[in-house]
C-alpha cells in the first residue's frame, strides 16, 4: 500500500484539483454567522446567473459583484473572529508566500487570505 493512508489530509489535498471547493472545516457549521456568510457565497453565483438568464445582453446583473464580496465577507469574518483556526501558509501557495515575504499587507489581509483555502478552491483562493 502506498506510504499515504487514503484517508490523510495530505492524500486528500493530493488527490483534489485546483477547481475543487473543499469541504469546510466542522467548526465553521458550529458558528452561526459562518454558516449565514457560506450558505450566501455558495448561493451567489446560481442567483447572478438567474439574473442574467432572466434578463437581456449589455446590462450588468452584478453591479456589486456579488460572488466576490460573499467570498470577502466569509474571509474577513474569519479572519477576525476565528484567526486560532486559520490555517498556516501554505507554501504551495504563490499568494501565500508572496505575502510572507513581501511583509508589506496588513496582517489581517494576510490572515483573510489564508481563512480561503478553508472554503475556496486553490485557483479562487489564489486570486485575492
Amino acid at each position: 500500500m502506498d506510504s499515504k493512508d487514503e484517508h490523510s489530509e495530505e492524500h486528500v489535498k493530493d488527490e483534489r484539483s485546483a477547481e475543487d471547493w473543499p469541504l469546510p472545516p466542522s467548526w465553521m457549521w458550529g458558528c452561526a454567522e459562518c454558516t449565514v456568510l457560506y450558505k450566501a457565497m455558495k448561493r451567489a453565483p446560481e442567483v447572478v446567473d438567474a439574473a442574467r438568464a432572466a434578463g437581456g445582453p449589455g446590462i450588468d446583473y452584478d453591479p456589486m459583484d456579488t460572488v466576490v464580496t460573499t467570498q470577502i465577507r466569509l474571509a474577513r469574518h474569519i479572519a477576525t473572529d476565528h484567526a486560532q483556526d486559520v490555517p498556516a501558509v501554505d507554501e504551495s501557495c504563490d499568494r501565500c508566500v508572496s505575502d510572507i515575504s513581501a511583509k508589506q499587507f496588513p496582517a489581517v489581509l494576510m490572515l483573510e487570505h489564508r481563512a480561503r483555502h478553508l472554503f475556496a478552491p486553490p485557483s479562487i483562493a489564489g486570486l485575492i
